[in-house]
């Protein structure tokens, strides 16, 4: 009988945690941490922790041996990454350095998460190697941690990733979909931005490509992911209650104000509209797949949770093709 091999997620109350811990706990043994908001995913042991204790941080990894460690830590809102840069910093960045020094301590992988928004917002397809020219207080922190990664770690991977779409196992944490459904159903107003253009990726997607990773021992490389089209908030929010039945007339067209930092060097290539397109062309060859359109993966999205709420295992496979 072969051991199942051991991840310990910290931050698993968060979005990416808690959804990483459900669709990881059948094939690994699963363990997180959270800071101040328990969940429970039956079969995943969480307890108490504090990224910026370095040593019970320590400890932690010490007691667990986990041979793979995911730092799912992390302020995401970037209106309050601005607003908070302190904060930002604290959990984007010093978070990483503890949790990733006791993972390369103990021998463990470390898988950390990025975000396309590193990038400045230039319209030009972003590639791996780009250095990033981050255009936000968000953006900094996350570009300051892939950094500090990739100099200091042995064993290492790093997804970076559109954004990234499904439900959180958090009830005070509400994703953006969430939200849409929750103002569709009480018939209030959803404004959506039109001015920001990105990919977006499912969460199935997203742990496919890293058990893929994980089964094929892959180390020290950095893989975009992202669909292969941008869109606006506005116009995904309008195809995703068109295939789940809701009212588009609810809909109306904002501007997000995206909160961008003195960074001339970002600035000076970009105008009103921002566009965060990444090249996907390794992740595609390394894993042979093909990333979905914005389109499929709302597909995904209303086939893995919203037209199958009634079954409790719905979560099988992403919506990546695997050729």
């Amino acid at each position: 009988m072969t051991t199942k091999k051991t991840v310990l997620i910290f931050g698993i109350s968060s979005f990416l945690g808690s959804n990483l811990a459900e669709q990881l706990k059948e094939d690994y043994r699963v363990v997180g941490t959270y800071y101040s908001t328990p969940v429970d995913i039956p079969g995943v042991l969480s307890i108490k922790c504090d990224v910026h204790d370095k040593d019970i941080v320590q400890k932690v990894v010490f007691l667990f041996k986990p041979d793979i460690t995911v730092y799912a830590v992390g302020l995401k809102d970037i209106n309050a990454c601005q607003k908070f840069p302190k904060v930002a910093d604290a959990l984007n960045t010093a978070g990483v350095f503890n949790v990733s020094a006791a993972s390369e301590r103990y021998k463990s992988k470390f898988i950390y998460f990025s975000t396309c928004f590193i990038f400045s917002g230039e319209d030009t397809l972003f590639k791996e190697n780009d250095t990033p020219m981050p255009s936000s207080v968000y953006g900094n922190t996350v570009a300051s941690a892939e950094f500090y990664i990739q100099k200091s770690c042995l064993n290492y991977l790093i997804f970076r990733c559109a954004p990234i779409m499904g439900r959180s196992y958090n009830p005070f944490d509400m994703t953006w979909l969430e939200t849409v459904e929750r103002l569709n159903y009480k018939g209030e107003k959803i404004i959506c931005d039109t001015k920001i253009n990105h990919g977006y990726i499912d969460i199935w997607s997203v742990v496919e490509i890293f058990k893929q990773a994980m089964d094929q021992n892959i180390t020290n490389r950095l893989f975009q992911i992202s669909s292969k089209d941008l869109a606006n908030r506005y116009v995904f929010t309008k195809k995703y209650l068109e295939k789940s039945g809701g009212d588009t007339s609810l809909l109306s067209k904002g501007d997000w104000h995206f909160p961008r930092t003195e960074n001339r060097l970002a600035l000076q290539n970009i105008g009103d509209e921002l566009n965060f397109s990444m090249d996907t062309e390794n992740v595609e060859a390394t894993f042979n797949i093909e990333m979905p359109t914005f389109e499929e993966v709302i597909n995904t999205i209303y086939e893995k949770s919203v037209g199958k709420r009634s079954t409790k295992n719905a979560i099988k496979s992403a919506n990546v093709t695997f050729i």
